[in-house]
Order: C-alpha cells, then sequence, then structure tokens
C-alpha cells in the first residue's frame, strides 16, 4: 500500500524537534511497520531527519512569504501545489495532519476514490486566534467542515478535541487515538538511582507559561529544604527550550536549585537524557484549562517508555494516561506544597520509585505504542476501506 502522508503546517517541520514532529515521524514508522510504502508531503522539511528515515521519501513546498492574509493564502497555495504533487505520483491512502488552510484531503479522497484518515491533534482555529492570530476564519472553518466530512476517519487524540469535531462537523466519523510512545526507541532506565549523592527529576517540553515549570522548581525548592540528607535533595534537567528559559534560568539561581538546562535536542536524544533521572515531572499549572486540556502529552508518553515515576498535574488528559499510585503520583494542577510533598515521598521510597516506573513501562507497552495507535484508527476505516488497505 502505498500511503500519501500531507502535513502542510509549516509550525510543523517533519525533521524537527518539536512534539509534533515526533508526532508525525512516529505515524509514519508505524505506517512503515505495517508494510506501507510512504510519502511526505509537507510545507516544512526541517534538518533534523532520523537516521532509520533516511530513505523516506519527503515533497517539500515552502509557502511565500507574505504578511497577513496573503500569508493564509499562501499556505493554501502551498497545500493545494502538494495536491498537485500526490496526484503525480499516486497513492492508496491519505493521511493528513490537520492544518488550517490545507484542503488536500478533500480534494485527494473524492478524486482518487482512496481511503482518507484526517489527523486532528488541538481546535487550531481557537488556538490560533488565542494565541496567535487568524485573519479568515471563515476560510479557516470551510477547510475543516470539507476536510471532517470527506474523511472516512477523523482521529482526535482526545475526547475534548472528538467533541470539538463533532460540534463543528456533526457527520464526521470521528475515533479517539490518543498519542503514543516508540517503545523500541526509549527503552526502560536501568533499576536504581543514577546518583548517590542526589536524585534527578526531569521535564521534557517548551518553555512556555501552561508548562508550569516555575512551580516544578518551586517545589524542589521547598522538598530540598525540608531534608536534612543530602542523597534525598533534587536536581532538575530541563529538556528542551523555549521563551521562558531565561527566567526559569534566573529563578533556578534565586531559589539556590542544582538545575541543568538542556536546551533543545534532537528526538534520538531524549532517551539518553531520560535513563539519566530518577524520576520526571508534568507540572501543568491550574489555569491550563483551554491550552492542555486537549493534549494527549507526549511528554507523559515518553517518561512512561523510559520506566521513570511520574509526578503530573490531574489536568486535563492526565488522568486517562497515569494511573495514580501505580504508574505515578497525581497532584492538584498549580499548587506547590502537594507536588513538593510527592517528590519527598520518591525521594524517601526507592521501592516505590521502582514499582511506579515498572508499572508506568508495563503501560507504554500494552496501551500507548504508535503502532496500536495506527491500529485503532485504520480499525475505524468503513470495512470497504478496510480491506483497501491491507
Amino acid at each position: 500500500m502505498r500511503v500519501a502522508y500531507v502535513c502542510a503546517d509549516p509550525g510543523v517541520p517533519v525533521f524537527g524537534m518539536k512534539g509534533s514532529s515526533v508526532h508525525v515521524q512516529e505515524i509514519v514508522r508505524a505506517f512503515r511497520h505495517a508494510g506501507a510504502t510512504v510519502t511526505v508531503y509537507c510545507t516544512r522539511k526541517g534538518t533534523n531527519r532520523p537516521a532509520d528515515l533516511e530513505d523516506l521519501d519527503v515533497v517539500e513546498v515552502r509557502p511565500e512569504s507574505a504578511p497577513g492574509p496573503a500569508r493564509e493564502r499562501a499556505i493554501q497555495d502551498a497545500a493545494l501545489s502538494l495536491v498537485d504533487e500526490v496526484l503525480r505520483q499516486g497513492c492508496g491512502l491519505v493521511y493528513e495532519r490537520y492544518s488550517l488552510f490545507s484542503p488536500a484531503l478533500s480534494v485527494l479522497a473524492p478524486v482518487l476514490d482512496i481511503p482518507s484518515v484526517l489527523e486532528v491533534n488541538a481546535p487550531l482555529i481557537e488556538e490560533q486566534q488565542r494565541y496567535r492570530q487568524l485573519l479568515d476564519v471563515r476560510k479557516a472553518d470551510t477547510v475543516l467542515r470539507r476536510n471532517a466530512a470527506t474523511a472516512d476517519v477523523v482521529a482526535c487524540v482526545s475526547e475534548p478535541v472528538v467533541r470539538w469535531v463533532r460540534d463543528r462537523v456533526p457527520v464526521a466519523r470521528t475515533v479517539l487515538a490518543p498519542n503514543g510512545v516508540n517503545t523500541g526507541r526509549i527503552t526502560p532506565r536501568p533499576p536504581g538511582r543514577r546518583n548517590p549523592d542526589h536524585l534527578t527529576v526531569a521535564f521534557v517540553g517548551t518553555l512556555k507559561p501552561w508548562h508550569g515549570v516555575p512551580c516544578l522548581m518551586h517545589a524542589v525548592a521547598l522538598a530540598n529544604g525540608h531534608t536534612a540528607e543530602p542523597d534525598r535533595r533534587w536536581r532538575v534537567k530541563v529538556i528542551g527550550d523555549g521563551p521562558g528559559r531565561a527566567d526559569l534560568e534566573r529563578l533556578a539561581g534565586m531559589l539556590g536549585l542544582d538545575a541543568q538546562f538542556t536546551g533543545a535536542v534532537p528526538p534520538a536524544d531524549v532517551p539518553g537524557l531520560l535513563a539519566e533521572c530518577d524520576a520526571a515531572a508534568a507540572p501543568y499549572p491550574s489555569d491550563s484549562a483551554g491550552t492542555d486540556d486537549y493534549f494527549s502529552p507526549l511528554k507523559v508518553f515518553e517518561y512512561m517508555a523510559a520506566g521513570l515515576p511520574i509526578i503530573a498535574s490531574a489536568a486535563g488528559q492526565i488522568p486517562f494516561i497515569v494511573d495514580d499510585g501505580r504508574t505515578g503520583l497525581l497532584v492538584p494542577p498549580g499548587e506547590t506544597e502537594p507536588l513538593a510533598a510527592a517528590l519527598t515521598r520518591l525521594a524517601e521510597d526507592p521501592g516505590l520509585r521502582q514499582r511506579l516506573g515498572e508499572s508506568a513501562r508495563e503501560d507504554a507497552v500494552k496501551r500507548f505504542s504508535w503502532d496500536g495507535v495506527l491500529a485503532r484508527i485504520t480499525a475505524a476505516l468503513p470495512p470497504a476501506r478496510r480491506m483497501a488497505v491491507r
């Protein structure tokens, strides 16, 4: 089977260091594991191509640089050029990562009469209006409606995204397909602590306000202040970069924390960095509703695959991923003291750290593999279409 994977969002480099880039790469890998030949059609290729995807065919059409409404039209024009490329090369299934101005799926699926999947990762119309700028709301809404109504399956990463799609396109054939993790790429850390002198808690992600890293730092400082045992003190490893980095570095200094900031790293480097840690955190703040409430956070799945005990805010989709007391510890979002108490509990109980990490890894393998995610999506195709992709 030949698959055309379309990603017309210039903010998502196929070979980048963002979580969205990881998502693209892993769905491509899952298709290839299933025996498909994949060609990616994109508006931004990126520069960090993994070794195992060196042979992946990628067609890039970059939008022309233009201000204001002309930028939105340029993105749509680039997407239509990608459509021309797909029609020229042909395919047996089209899989499109939803972007604001790409009508690719609604054009390709009827013309080629092939199975089609629209993957929706976020309510992009509201997200764009809230955090960036969306000038032609009507066009963006029309594109979504046509693509979602045409697709055989609309794969949504969370229940809030399912509801968002259904509210706008009641006829959409949605399936819940939370994110996953490559448990071959991210393997469990060796048992035991990494350093006899301290413990290390990891955070992976873009350093933006809605990820709650300041709360984590205050909690680490509080937990460290409550112990007289140096080997039960925590250091922080921040894996990622973003606009908040300078402020976080200043905060770490003010709090007297031992903190390492790795900066942006290729996805291939993340497993080794996680293996150096003793726990991992997803400390979303209390005002994350409307931002990460609809996300299916990749970092949490990666922590699980690494066999790390997780401390995470009980917000958004996290309570559906982390089993409190079995694969991690859930704490109220944005509250420093419960987060510090969870860190102290893990510091004082190596057996608990081990049990949580082992159970998290087991769940990652059994419930959250990318191959399983893709299988769930393709199983939702209508029976005649499903036979076409086997």
